[in-house]
């Protein structure tokens, strides 16, 4: 990995061509790599990095006579790699960039929600393919109505976690590694929504299994899934202190990507990012040391 950073940050064209490639399919990837050039750079790097990858992208809508939806994708992908490069390098650590990330996916989904957009468009293919599919799998009817009238909102916030909290991610990670720092492991092994982020957060989602509003629906994604991955640093912690083979905390990945099965275990998780959160279980460790 780090002959590749090296590789892409040689010339300023390399994460121009990588970041215009990935926008279609992996947004988080593109904007992490427009982020890396604005932490390695400056600001005005990043912003050059960004207009190339927009000029790469309507280039490609305009010869290929494509759907103009991926200029738009291109335009989150910019915006959010700049905005996320400018933070890592105010923040100084992966804590405070990970609380403002998630805080800022929470305003946004709170602004388009006030403002009253409708997010349903973006998802309604997708949201028909799956509402056939539950119903050929003979799924309850309240399940499936469940999804016709939140899957959509449900989804656009999940989205925006994924988009902010995994170009963060990505984007610090490669940082590091250019700099030639490892403090990557010990950071994301002391991730923590903090006290102030984590009450809003524990807020939504008691709110959110109380109550049908739709704004605290729209927002119990978002802070479901900061605890999530919270719980996965504190497993991350334990298996260094306790100096675990790599191969047992591998499998927790794999079964978070399985349908059939990633609830059963992101719910755990989620708990114990809460309780975490809450009573600082990797004090525990820290009192051993």
């Amino acid at each position: 990995m780090k002959a590749f950073i090296d590789w892409v940050l040689a010339q300023r064209l390399r994460p121009i061509v990588l970041a215009v490639v990935a926008a279609p399919l992996l947004t988080p990837v593109s904007s992490a790599l427009i982020a890396l050039e604005t932490v390695r750079r400056d600001f005005a790097g990043g912003v050059i990095c960004a207009l190339g990858t927009l000029a790469g992208l309507l280039a490609i809508t305009t010869l290929a006579g494509v759907d103009t939806s991926v200029f738009a994708v291109g335009a989150v992908c910019v915006v959010s790699g700049v905005v996320i490069g400018l933070l890592i390098r105010r923040a100084g650590n992966l804590a405070l960039a990970f609380q403002t990330t998630v805080l800022v996916g929470m305003v946004l989904v709170t602004a388009i929600g006030l403002l009253g957009f409708d997010t349903r468009v973006l998802f309604e293919a997708t949201m028909q393919d799956l509402i056939a599919l539950l119903e050929a799998d003979e799924a309850s009817k309240a399940y499936v109505e469940f999804i016709q009238e939140r899957g959509a909102a449900l989804a656009f916030s999940a989205v925006v976690f994924v988009q902010l909290v995994g170009t963060l991610m990505l984007a610090y990670w490669w940082s590091q590694i250019a700099m030639r720092q490892r403090g990557f492991g010990q950071e994301f092994r002391n991730l923590a929504l903090g006290r102030v982020l984590g009450v809003v957060a524990t807020l939504v989602i008691v709110l959110g299994l109380a109550s049908g509003v739709e704004l605290v629906q729209n927002l119990l994604p978002l802070a479901g899934f900061g605890f999530l991955l919270q719980g996965v640093a504190v497993v991350h912690a334990w298996a260094h202190a306790k100096r675990w083979p790599p191969g047992l905390v591998a499998p927790l990945y794999v079964l978070l990507l399985l349908p059939a099965v990633n609830v059963l275990v992101a719910v755990p998780l989620g708990v114990v990012g809460v309780v975490d959160n809450w009573f600082d279980l990797r004090s525990l460790i820290r009192s051993q040391a």
